[in-house]
């Protein structure tokens, strides 16, 4: 008997050194790590048993005791944390700590028991035979090893036994199932010796007999069903490891798998599967996402087919929380790229105004200086000075609206022109640069070209001027060339090319195509002394490619370059335009004086701007015309008109306060029968302005402040054909004599707050000077009192709208001051700085009401005024009656011009004045009710 059990554990021993082995030589990971661990404990504790069969003494007994209980005692710890791993469990750290310095305990309890009696309390060695006899009592350490090991065999065949019973997949139920053997065998027998459950275990260990029972198990789980197949285990691994959560249902719904993290994100799958299963699809079904613990995931349905067969559903959970995270990041960069775009267009459109009218201003003088000088020389400087002051006005509005450029906005806008005018500007702006570096300009045009064509010159001209530019800054000698022809495509289209020439640095073949790239200039080290941004070559081939055309560049490095372009243009007068260039010269020299463009004296228009001063403005540029002009300060009063008289052209300011202009448009529309023609007013035309308009109902816009020459050539096209009359270039019939500085009174001279200079080149002349001074004195007791009381409502909105018109009007006169003052208000106005606005008001209204008491002496009568008898007065009161019935602006202003010449007493000098100011309102109900006063 004795050499049986002896050579049952030699056999054991070899079977555990086989199934090392085996783990040994498939350890890849943590399960091989705690399935060997379990292994080589197990064989120690075999071979420490049969050192303990074959001990003779209680020394060598008790050696051998020390070796099986060391390994004894990681064999379990292996076991259990083997399982764990098996079936994926988390274990905290510090419960696997505790359990490793509980071995280490219980061991040193069991070497120093002798000493301690804390594992047995009681020991005493004999023979039976040749099987040595141990008896023993149980101390306390043995107690909690035996819970402990208790604690292994229940929790290990627990997370087994529940695991296989989750898993669908047979294959790994099977292996399971070996496991499960493998380790039930050896807990049982485990349990049976612990407990000394039968008598054998008195003299023989029956746990030796299940170990190599259970590495049978185990070696069949390895190989016949893959335990430790490194493909099946990457698989589960990803699955329940790297990814998201993973939720496979059958085809009658039943949920018949689920990962790890779908089971951390869902815990009630344990319980209530289904109910997690219609939450997901219902998500799907909504297109949102499902929130989890502050984690966003985004769920997914997949299909599952096997052998081409609908076999379930798999639903799967990503987690997008950084992706939303990112989106709505992006979402808020959107809104601030958005709101400082808006901020941009307001600041472009805010700049457009302030910077158009010092332009105009500039046009405006050189305009009169046109109309009304004689002097050849003079008139060159002053056609000189109109030809760049457009070309730098033309600039600024690109430079300002380059948001079309960037939006791919950028509009052409064909309209009549000549060629001669054309080439003359370009002329004009490229000959004296050429000059100034000595070189050569030489011009050619085909003298055939037809002279009238349509088409967008300003576009045009940008192009070819951006040309010319580069070659006379890229061109230290020789020469510049510009040549103008055309070919005839059909009766009414010809081509016109254009091709500018230099001898200068040249371009090589490769740096051709970065000629064309935004910022970019080619050999920026050689050409490091010229000035440019390298932008213009790169609108060149926008505007050309909007002209459906493109940009032929020809070069020889060193030598020179040519670029030449040809652009479909629509001809209105086939006459040719004749020898172009040998009219510059003589152009110049001989000069032309202003002539209207037309005559209309049966033609009728009203203008609507709630700034009066922009109304007499108008009223002068269009004197020589002799259209019969209505003015309107608001939507409203420009309803009663235009309810009343029938107006062959409508203008109309966009920026008006109660009624702004597109309002006011509708309202016409709907209360007039007839459709008449609408043209809108406005200084802020950035990008979009055309379209804006055009929707709203109007046909066209005019930019403000107004030019004189553009509002002629728009009135010519929109009023009625019967109404305008021709005029020759010899009729001077309406000529005027100019006037100087000196026409203006001492009084006004002495005024410090007006700069008589600026206001007179402003306005002009000194006899517009005046009129306009006249205005503005006559308003400003109304336009003070409606700055104060939209102040004291708070109504910010219209406050600004006021100061901004107070600030043109107070520059306009030469009230710098005063000007400035409103700027800042309207600034913060804009701004909503209210601190600011309740801060500077006063004082502003203080200044602008000293200022309109000083201008009082333009209201006093001359000695020499005539007297007024009752009968004159009576006729005068009467008439000025029917004229406010009429409506007519023109003859109540003379009406109202002529009784100042007249002494009047102080009442009926108080109600004229009263009757003036409403006049400037256009209030002719309260003329008429001012007219029964006087007459009660």
């Amino acid at each position: 008997m004795y050499q049986l059990v002896i050579l049952i554990q030699c056999i054991s021993i070899t079977v555990l050194f086989v199934e090392s082995w085996v783990v040994f030589k498939k350890w890849t990971g943590m399960l091989q790590s705690y399935l060997f661990l379990s292994c080589i404990a197990t064989l120690v504790s075999n071979i420490g048993y049969l050192l303990q069969l074959r001990a003779t003494s209680e020394e060598t007994y008790f050696t051998a005791l020390r070796i099986n209980y060391f390994g004894k005692l990681w064999m379990a710890f292996g076991l259990f944390f083997f399982a764990v791993e098996l079936v994926q469990v988390e274990v905290p750290n510090i419960a696997r700590a505790v359990l490793v310095i509980a071995n280490f305990v219980i061991y040193i309890s069991v070497l120093t028991t002798k000493y301690t009696g804390l594992y047995y309390t009681y020991m005493n060695f004999g023979m039976a035979g040749d099987f040595p006899v141990f008896s023993h009592k149980d101390g306390i350490f043995h107690h909690f090893w035996s819970g402990i090991f208790v604690f292994y065999v229940a929790a290990g065949m627990l997370m087994l036994m529940v695991e296989r019973h989750r898993e669908k997949n047979e294959l790994v139920r099977k292996r399971l199932l070996f496991v499960i053997l493998a380790v039930f065998t050896e807990s049982i027998f485990g349990v049976v010796q612990t407990f000394k459950l039968v008598a054998v275990t008195k003299v023989y260990d029956i746990t030796m007999l299940s170990f190599p029972i259970g590495a049978l198990f185990m070696l069949i789980a390895i190989y016949r069903y893959k335990l430790f197949d490194t493909e099946a285990l990457a698989r589960e691994y990803v699955i329940d490891e790297l990814s998201e959560g993973i939720i496979a249902v059958d085809q009658i719904g039943n949920v018949s798998y689920y990962n790890k993290p779908a089971l951390m994100l869902f815990p009630e799958m344990l319980f209530k599967p289904e109910k997690v299963v219609n939450s997901i699809k219902r998500s799907i079904e909504a297109g949102a996402p499902i929130n989890i613990n502050g984690r966003i995931y985004t769920p997914e349905a997949n299909e599952l087919h096997q052998a081409g067969l609908d076999a379930g559903i798999v639903y799967s959970l990503t987690d997008d929380t950084e992706h939303y995270r990112y989106m709505r990041e992006l979402e808020e960069q959107k809104r601030i790229a958005d709101n400082a775009n808006k901020a941009k267009s307001s600041f472009l459109a805010n700049m457009s105004h302030e910077i158009r009218t010092p332009i105009n201003a500039v046009l405006g003088m050189d305009e009169m200086i046109l109309r009304e000088s004689k002097e050849k020389e003079v008139l060159g400087y002053a056609r000189d000075i109109k030809t760049a002051g457009r070309t730098l006005l033309s600039l600024i509005n690109d430079i300002l609206d380059f948001s079309k450029i960037e939006e791919g906005k950028m509009e052409i806008l064909p309209i009549q022109y000549e060629v001669s005018s054309v080439v003359n500007d370009l002329v004009n702006m490229t000959r004296d640069r050429a000059s100034a570096k000595g070189l050569k300009f030489e011009v050619n045009v085909d003298k055939n070209i037809p002279h009238l064509l349509l088409g967008d010159e300003i576009r045009i001209k940008q192009v070819v001027l951006n040309l010319l530019t580069n070659a006379v800054k890229y061109t230290e000698k020789g020469k510049v060339g510009l040549n103008v022809g055309f070919n005839k495509k059909s009766d009414d289209e010809i081509g016109l090319t254009f091709k500018v020439t230099d001898t200068g640095i040249g371009i090589k073949e490769e740096d051709i195509q970065k000629l064309f790239s935004p910022f970019s200039r080619i050999e920026e080290k050689r050409n490091r002394t010229i000035e440019g941004t390298g932008l213009g070559m790169s609108i060149v081939k926008q505007l050309l490619s909007l002209m459906n055309s493109k940009l032929e560049v020809e070069s020889v490095y060193g030598e020179g370059s040519e670029f030449s372009f040809e652009i479909a243009q629509k001809v209105i007068k086939w006459e040719p335009v004749g020898d172009v260039a040998a009219r510059f010269d003589e152009e110049a020299s001989k000069g032309k004086t202003y002539h209207e463009l037309f005559r209309a004296p049966e033609a009728k228009i009203l203008v609507v701007d709630d700034t009066e001063m922009n109304l007499t403005v108008i009223e002068n540029l269009l004197k020589r015309t002799q259209i019969k002009i209505d003015k309107a300060t608001s939507g409203r009063d420009a309803l009663n008109l235009a309810r009343d008289k029938k107006y062959d052209i409508i203008f109309i300011d966009h920026m008006m306060p109660d009624m702004d202009g597109i309002e006011t448009l509708k309202h016409m529309k709907e209360e007039t029968d007839e459709e008449g023609v609408y043209i809108a007013l406005t200084a802020n035309a950035v990008s979009g302005a055309r379209e804006m308009y055009l929707e709203a109902g109007f046909v066209d816009y005019m930019s403000k402040p107004v030019d004189g020459e553009r509002l002629e050539e728009l009135l010519k096209f929109y009023l009625p054909k019967g109404k305008i009359e021709e005029v020759k270039e010899n009729d001077d019939s309406l000529e005027e004599t100019s006037d100087s500085k000196e026409l203006l009174p001492d009084w006004l001279l002495s005024k410090n707050e007006i700069d008589t200079d600026a206001a007179v080149k402003n306005c002009g002349s000194a006899e517009s000077f005046i009129s306009v001074l006249q205005v503005f004195h006559q308003t400003a007791k109304s336009k003070a009192k409606e700055i104060e009381d939209l102040f004291d409502n708070e109504d910010y909105e219209n406050y600004t709208i006021k100061v901004h018109a107070l600030k043109s009007s107070a520059r306009i006169i030469g009230a710098a001051d005063l000007s400035d003052k409103a700027r800042k208000l309207e600034d913060a106005g804009k701004a909503g700085d209210i601190d600011t606005i309740k801060k500077d008001t006063k004082n502003l209204l203080d200044d602008y009401r000293a200022i309109d008491e000083k201008l009082s002496p333009i209201d006093k009568k001359s000695d020499n005024l005539k007297e007024m008898t009752p009968e004159i007065r009576n006729e005068a009161i009467r008439t000025i009656g029917e004229i406010a019935d009429t409506m007519d602006f023109e003859m109540m202003e003379g009406m109202l011009k002529d009784l100042k010449e007249y002494r009047l007493s102080n009442e009926d000098e108080k109600a004229v004045n009263e009757i003036e100011d409403m006049l400037m309102q256009l209030n002719w109900e309260g003329i008429s009710d001012a007219v029964r006063k006087l007459m009660a």
